[in-house]
């Protein structure tokens, strides 16, 4: 292992280790198309993972205190035997989707910390999932106080349901919501780091300036192409849950840029890429996006 003095020395210090590529192989154009596709990848696929987990625990949940009809991968169904909805089932029933997401999402960022010499893809999948599942609880959070005016004034969110059969006050669900939404900085300063060390080369991020290009081809780039084709295959879900995903999302990408331009010690951990295109990880993912429409379109009964 040799590290680059020349390197280091441009960059006042700011970079602490750094472990030399051989053979990189590609363009610079071609290498940031590639980044960008695969971050977008990996975005997908940890959305979805936690789009339908989220679900499916629910359903099971449900299923188990017989509240449940039918499952889709966009969404649950409950019964409408509402003598069945009392205060036990409810509680344990809507607490479990959000808090398996807290669960979870701590889970995955802990695991993208074993990936310290070889991020690539399995890094940034590890980081978005951690992402999506934290965002996704800090998003039902935020929409305690809300009411979906289009379900007869039901919360439109299962932490609000849970929040009404406890009686909490408006108040209590607005300082709720407060948090949350200060929990989604927090997050964004968690990750900025690991982002930042997914790079290939010192060049990207040796200055503040390579750090904002890199940012955008990695985190804003897939956010906005992986929100848009979100969108459109989610959109049978809740449209205020999806709508509150993506711009609790944007909270977080904004702390990433933020906290990632404060980060003056980058340590950049790195095993020789190729740095192409992961096309098997978007083959499995584009069959399982088709699969879901085509089995799980209608629902499934359990």
């Amino acid at each position: 292992m040799s590290t680059q003095p020349n390197q280091m020395t441009s960059s006042n210090r700011n970079l602490d280790f750094t472990e030399k590529i051989s053979s990189r192989h590609g363009s610079g154009e071609q290498e940031r198309n590639n980044r960008i596709i695969n971050s977008t990848i990996a975005y997908l696929a940890a959305f979805t993972i936690s789009y339908v987990s989220f679900n499916i625990v629910t359903a099971l949940f449900a299923k188990r205190y017989h509240l449940f009809y039918k499952l889709f991968f966009f969404k649950v169904d409950f019964t409408q035997n509402y003598d069945l909805w009392t205060v036990e089932p409810v509680l344990k029933t809507f607490i479990s989707g959000p808090f398996f997401c807290l669960l979870a999402g701590i889970l995955a960022l802990v695991i993208q910390k074993i990936y310290r010499k070889r991020p690539g893809i399995q890094k940034t999948f590890w980081l978005w999932l951690g992402i999506h599942y934290l965002n996704f609880f800090c998003a039902e959070m935020v929409l305690m106080p809300i009411k979906n005016t289009g379900s007869q004034g039901i919360n439109a969110s299962f932490l609000g349901i849970v929040a009404d059969y406890l009686y909490w006050e408006d108040f209590a669900k607005l300082i709720a919501s407060i948090i949350a939404s200060l929990l989604l900085i927090f997050i964004g300063s968690l990750v900025a780091k690991p982002f930042i060390q997914i790079t290939n080369s010192t060049q990207h991020v040796v200055k503040n300036e390579n750090k904002i290009v890199y940012l955008f081809q990695t985190v804003l780039l897939p956010y906005f192409i992986g929100s848009a084709i979100s969108l459109v295959y989610f959109s049978d879900g809740s449209f205020i849950l999806n709508l509150a995903l993506v711009f609790c999302l944007f909270v977080i990408i904004v702390s990433i840029f933020i906290n990632a331009l404060k980060n003056r010690m980058i340590m950049i951990y790195r095993l020789p890429e190729t740095g192409l295109i992961e096309n098997r990880f978007l083959i499995i993912l584009a069959s399982v996006l088709i699969l879901m429409k085509i089995f799980l379109n209608n629902g499934i009964m359990f």
